[in-house]
């Protein structure tokens, strides 16, 4: 009979001649930390692995620095040691420039002096695609020169996609409450479709534009095609009596409380559509969220306790991720959240960013988890976001 070896007792040759595709089945299931661990093994490894990617599933965490700095900060949960990984020398064109949306290592950057001036750039190859000006195209602005330009600090309103193997992408901003404005690869100018609604929030996947609005209804526009297209609307039975635990702000006699209350559309690995509630009390730090889905029928949302173990909201994206469940410091039927989808940066409510809105809320426990101190510890941060990162292989 064969002698029977595991793969503890196998000796270091025989690693390196496995088949090349069971290699880079074993490394696509490996989070980003092991997979440059398992590209050390040996040469064939190393050759597998240029053939393969991390499982970029796995969210990190972005962290701007304050104001006039070129570079940014990484942060990997996977990783049992707390490290920051430096990206720098981005440009002075980074250093004046404010972040509205990630997609995989790509970010949507903004000019803080000129307004009108978008740019796409990838924080890991440094590659910049230069966006059209808006402010000589858009027609809605000719009028009132700074109507467009001031709805560019809500992050709300904008959406940002990217196709890391065909290089597409599309920009998508939401004017209330008559426009979207849009951009994709190709474009000399923005394009613009009337709406004629008020939208809470919106989410792009597989070519598809995910829009919620105020009335809780979604509908659909198919981007494939050189013009867009409705191809879904829901039809949600909402109760316009507005319930108690639907007031937007409230006040309470002798306290500043302020019930500050999001809600953000999320699209599953699945396809289903979710609906994500999200409240805060303005004078603390005390978050919850509920989670609905919507029903067969498109009429009307049913609430949604337990997402799976191996699946997790990316609340800044819009969509769900499967994870590898096997990785510490990831953690499966939660939501990462940061923030920056949430209307309460107002001085009135007395709320800004800070690292304390970084967070993990567990569906399970209904509790949350917060970075690590450490991160915040030393430097100075502007902003931070969760992203799920592409990794090119060299």
């Amino acid at each position: 009979m064969p002698q029977v070896v595991s793969c503890g007792e196998m000796e270091p040759s025989m690693w390196s001649k496995l088949p090349s595709d069971l290699m880079r089945l074993v490394l696509e299931l490996l989070g980003f930390a092991d997979f440059q661990r398992a590209k050390s093994v040996c040469s064939s490894w190393r050759y597998a692995s240029k053939q393969s990617s991390p499982n970029n599933q796995n969210p990190w965490l972005i962290l701007f620095p304050e104001k006039g700095k070129d570079h940014c900060l990484l942060f990997n949960p996977e990783e049992k040691e707390v490290k920051l990984y430096r990206i720098q020398n981005l440009g002075v064109d980074f250093a004046n420039s404010n972040c509205l949306a990630t997609y995989g290592s790509w970010l949507l950057m903004q000019d803080d002096h000129q307004y009108n001036i978008l740019y796409i750039l990838n924080i890991l190859t440094c590659e910049k695609i230069d966006l059209p000006s808006m402010k000589s195209q858009l027609s809605i602005v000719e009028t009132i020169d700074d109507m467009f330009l001031v709805k560019l600090d809500n992050n709300r309103d904008v959406l940002f996609w990217f196709d890391e193997k065909t290089k597409d992408y599309v920009v998508i901003w939401i004017i209330q409450p008559r426009f979207l404005v849009y951009s994709r690869k190709g474009d000399k100018f923005w394009k613009q479709i009337e709406i004629f609604d008020f939208y809470d929030d919106m989410v792009y996947k597989d070519h598809k534009l995910y829009l919620y609005s105020w009335s809780r209804d979604v509908k659909v526009l198919d981007f494939s095609q050189d013009i867009p297209r409705q191809v879904f609307e829901s039809q949600v039975n909402y109760d316009y009596s507005r319930k108690p635990e639907d007031v937007f702000y409230y006040d309470a006699p002798l306290h500043l409380w302020k019930k500050i209350k999001t809600e953000n559309l999320v699209v599953r690995v699945t396809g289903e559509v979710l609906r994500v509630k999200s409240i805060v009390l303005g004078n603390s730090d005390v978050w919850s969220f509920r989670i609905y889905k919507m029903d067969s029928s498109n009429s009307k949302w049913e609430k949604l306790d337990y997402l799976g173990e191996e699946e997790a909201i990316i609340l800044d994206l819009g969509i769900t991720v499967r994870l590898a469940n096997t990785i510490q410091g990831v953690n499966g039927n939660s939501i990462y959240f940061s923030g920056n989808h949430n209307n309460y940066c107002d001085s009135d409510l007395g709320r800004f960013w800070n690292e304390k809105d970084i967070l993990i809320f567990n569906l399970g426990t209904q509790e949350i988890e917060r970075s690590h101190p450490s991160l915040f510890s030393s430097i100075q941060l502007s902003n931070a976001r969760w992203f799920v990162p592409n990794f090119i292989q060299m």
